[in-house]
């Protein structure tokens, strides 16, 4: 019984922690729409969602909201949470390519045909919230992320009857060198962000106040000439949108341009969503682990051991595998699958697994032995495999991101969980007859060794750079893989096992967040 306890110990622990985070969670996401009404719509082929202060009286200042590439409407939730509880109504929109949309991107948002597509995005947007009768449709802003950012600023350039733009982490852009196009222009950026996004908010500000200083405000607000550009510290380019600053610009600065009087002092609460769902992913990570337990049932009798694969090999056909998955990369054409950057990533991971998979059949090595009967094996892996989905899925539908495959998103899901299986069958070949600790350590060296590589292929000029834009959500999935595959491990599950569920774990949200291009 000795050995019992501390094993119950740790699964005791971590269930009463699933359970807090859990709570947590689902209280933060069920009063996350206090106060809010929400209607959603698909108007010419754009999914929409419109937020309005429940019980409003009157015509509403309005904001359109406009996401970054591979984003969603989710991710810009924060936005319309602030600003409909400061009195506006807000439209939150999934641009083409994007989120519930099932239309392609041309050129991945770079061109002028995507740039084309962005701007109808937008128009309908604007006409659909203008069109309501509780609207006040002569006072519009709009709000923008990323490739969202450029998008709003070329549109409010272009429509004068915009009265408000805010444009967070464009980049560099060219601007009229007119302050009032676009008329009332916020500039935003992260201070941990590439230099890029930080110079082009000051770019945009010195294109009419070539003076212009970071964090001062130029211009007239109600001649429409106004402009300011400010750097929120201490967030990157996604932390930016959930930053209070970032938000309390936002607010006072929509105020001043659509003349709307700030009604007390409204509470500003951009992360509850997010951190909400973070709260249940993390629940499901804690509870992975007894959940396994429950389905495979602890391991009883010794382990037939195999011949495991040398360390200097486990450690050093990795560093091989993805020095040539960084140049067979450049190789991939770009457009084999129906999403952008997808593809080229889909075949890296691929191409690691299958050198992994290969140096140690090469070996001769002998795994070791499972002593469960296909049947349970075949269970446990439906059911493990739905938990992983729904552990991802569910939290970042109601919290972040857009998590349901639409279009050719659905077709496109099963060769990327196809390539990212064959990595993680490669990585417990590696690992297997190892112990916990060092097993755990060798998936951690792949982990780490597949991202660094993924950044060197960008900086190689094989891969895409908005690859670098991804690496956090990536380096997320593969923790989340670690901690799930030492709990298999731990209890016998088959190295196919482990590699199917994180197979499904990875490329889920590759699939379901890239963009349809």
């Amino acid at each position: 019984m000795d050995d019992v306890w501390p094993y119950l110990r740790r699964r005791v622990v971590a269930v009463l922690l699933a359970v807090v985070f859990a709570v947590a969670g689902t209280v933060g996401l069920a009063t996350a729409d206090r106060g809010i009404e929400r209607r959603s719509a698909v108007v010419d082929g754009v999914p929409l969602e419109v937020s309005r202060p429940a019980n409003a009286t009157g015509r509403l200042p309005a904001v359109v909201v406009a996401h970054g590439l591979a984003a969603s409407r989710q991710l810009m939730r924060g936005f319309a949470d602030t600003l409909t509880r400061r009195g506006y109504a807000v439209e939150l929109v999934d641009l083409t390519g994007h989120g519930a949309s099932t239309r392609r991107l041309p050129g991945a948002g770079d061109g002028q045909a995507a740039e084309a597509r962005l701007d109808r995005d937008l128009d309908v947007a604007v006409g659909h919230l203008r069109a309501m009768p509780w609207v006040d449709g002569e006072r519009i802003g709009l709000i923008g992320h990323s490739m969202g950012a450029a998008a709003v600023v070329r549109y409010a350039t272009a429509h004068p009857a915009i009265l408000a733009t805010v444009a967070i982490s464009q980049g560099p852009m060219e601007l009229t060198a007119s302050a009032s196009r676009p008329r009332d222009l916020l500039l935003l950026a992260g201070g941990l962000e590439f230099a890029g996004y930080r110079d082009g908010a000051a770019g945009a500000l010195r294109a009419a106040y070539p003076q212009g200083r970071m964090g001062v405000t130029y211009g007239d607000p109600r001649a429409g000439t106004a402009r300011r550009a400010v750097l929120v510290g201490g967030v990157e380019h996604v932390g930016v949108l959930f930053s209070p600053r970032t938000h309390r610009e936002v607010g006072a600065w929509l105020d001043a341009s659509l003349d709307h009087p700030a009604s007390g002092s409204p509470g500003i609460h951009p992360v509850q969503r997010a951190a909400s769902a973070m709260l249940l992913h993390a629940a499901a990570l804690l509870s992975f682990g007894a959940i396994a337990s429950a389905v495979l049932g602890r391991p009883s009798g010794p382990e037939r051991e195999g011949r495991r694969v040398p360390l200097p090999l486990a450690l050093g056909v990795p560093a091989v595998a993805v020095v040539v998955a960084v140049v067979v990369m450049g190789l991939i054409p770009r457009g084999w699958l129906p999403l952008a950057v997808a593809g080229p990533v889909a075949g890296f991971f691929g191409v690691i697994g299958v050198i992994g998979l290969a140096a140690v059949r090469l070996t001769g090595r002998r795994p070791g032995s499972s002593y469960r009967d296909g049947r349970s094996r075949i269970v446990a892996a439906v059911v493990l495999v739905a938990l992983t989905v729904v552990s991802f899925a569910v939290p970042a539908q109601l919290g972040w991101a857009h998590a349901v495959p639409v279009g050719p998103r659905a077709w496109a899901l099963i060769p990327i969980v196809a390539c990212a299986a064959v990595f993680f069958g490669g990585v417990e070949a590696l690992c297997d007859g190892y112990g916990p600790l060092a097993a755990t350590a060798i998936h951690a060296w792949i982990a780490a060794g597949a991202l660094a590589g993924l950044c060197a292929a960008v900086l190689l000029g094989t891969a895409s750079s908005f690859v670098l834009l991804v690496a956090p959500l990536l380096a997320a999935l593969l923790v989340w893989q670690g901690v799930q595959a030492s709990a298999l491990r731990a209890l016998r599950a088959p190295a196919w096992l482990t590699a199917v569920v994180g197979g499904v774990l990875l490329a889920w949200p590759i699939a379901v967040t890239m963009p349809i291009a």
